[in-house]
């Protein structure tokens, strides 16, 4: 129990200096807010897993395994929960044009399974905990994705489909490192995009 409440408080430190950045960065321009949070979220990830034995013991390495079976998972997954979540769950905050794909499909993705993957999960990895690590990080990642939509129905779908992903990209991570896991998240917020932008076309906003 005390690996658990040792690794809330890890996660906890990383995200809270980084909801206060993208706080205060949302003052001056709320779709930059995104963009500090992240980029924090991944630099205090970063200096965490070095100070605590270094990118290698937290699985912060780059590996070509399960790249392809993450990504095809992850798009077809994601395809799936994106095609029946309704056409409003798409959060206004986010940048527009090349920003909003830089946004999420690299930073995000690569600054996300740093915090929920890498350090909460890897953390929790290394002293012999493998479901729970997996289901704990996939609980974490999933409840912050609740602040960027409004309405109980619209955050019940967004809750449930990003916690079934973060399982998959908790387990694909166990076996293979954050490479996969990065590509698994990367792939399946290319999905959400994907429908966003046929949706788009046939005239839903």
């Amino acid at each position: 129990m005390i690996d658990f409440v040792l690794a809330l408080l890890l996660w906890l430190a990383v995200f809270v200096p980084s909801s206060v950045i993208a706080s205060i960065s949302a003052r001056k321009s709320p779709k930059r807010a995104g963009f500090m949070m992240q980029l924090t979220m991944l630099l205090l990830s970063l200096t965490a897993m070095k100070l605590l034995g270094g990118f290698e013991r937290f699985g912060f390495v780059w590996s070509d395994a399960y790249i392809g079976q993450a990504f095809v998972l992850g798009f077809a997954i994601s395809l799936v929960l994106n095609l029946f979540a309704p056409s409003e769950t798409t959060p206004g905050f986010l940048p527009e044009g090349a920003r909003k794909f830089f946004l999420l499909l690299l930073l995000a993705p690569l600054s996300e399974e740093a915090l929920n993957r890498g350090l909460l999960e890897g953390y929790l990895l290394n002293h012999g905990h493998f479901w729970g690590a997996i289901t704990f990080s996939a609980t974490l990642f999933a409840l912050p994705h609740l602040m960027a939509f409004d309405g109980p129905g619209e955050r019940a779908i967004v809750l449930s489909g990003a916690f079934v992903l973060g399982l998959l990209a908790g387990y694909i991570f166990a076996l293979g490192g954050i490479a996969p896991a990065f590509v698994l998240h990367s792939s399946a917020n290319l999905a959400g995009l994907a429908v966003l932008k046929f949706r788009e076309s046939r005239g839903y906003k």
